[in-house]
């Protein structure tokens, strides 16, 4: 029997392009309840404005299309978001670590993202996230269980595990770095 001494590790934007087209038949639901919950956990007003950094095929932006937001996908599934013609979203195609803004967000959503970041960026990504975090605002992350991924030491204000995730809510009134 063979095996790969070495296999081939491939890159998430690697990833989310080669399965763009079966995305949602395979993620879909799952990604829906995690939003869907964490949407229970923090009241977001229509007049919100949003930050989804990460956002896949659109989904969170299919739960709230009244909402003003800014969805950042590096992948191919950007281009998914675009064609749903949603008339309140922003869709940027960069990385989080490329992605620059002054503008503060209400709510910031990054669920199942940060394992996918080198370790070496998460500290920053995570810094980039409460900076653009507006004072008194959310941030929700969520992280896929096996990466043991644990952000408790940044003080939560609720956590908890959700489908296969582990997920963190912030409130964003004081400085977490």
């Amino acid at each position: 029997m063979r095996t790969l001494q070495n296999p081939i590790k491939m890159d998430s934007i690697t990833y989310y392009n080669s399965i763009g087209k079966s995305y949602e038949s395979l993620y879909l639901r799952e990604q829906e309840s995690k939003i869907r919950f964490l949407l229970s956990r923090v009241m977001v007003k229509g007049s919100d404005k949003i930050l989804d950094a990460g956002a896949g095929s659109g989904i969170l932006e299919s739960i709230l299309p009244e909402n003003n937001i800014t969805a950042i996908e590096p992948s191919d599934l950007a281009d998914m978001i675009i064609k749903k013609g949603f008339k309140n979203v922003s869709v940027v195609k960069k990385r989080i670590q490329d992605f620059v803004s002054s503008e503060k967000f209400d709510v910031v959503f990054c669920i199942t993202v940060l394992q996918d970041i080198e370790e070496a960026e998460r500290k920053g990504i995570i810094k980039k996230l409460f900076a653009l975090t507006a004072k008194n605002g959310h941030l929700l992350i969520s992280v896929l269980k096996p990466s043991n991924i644990d952000l408790s030491g940044l003080n939560p204000i609720e956590s908890g595990y959700i489908e296969n995730d582990r997920y963190f809510i912030f409130f964003n009134d004081v400085k977490a770095f």
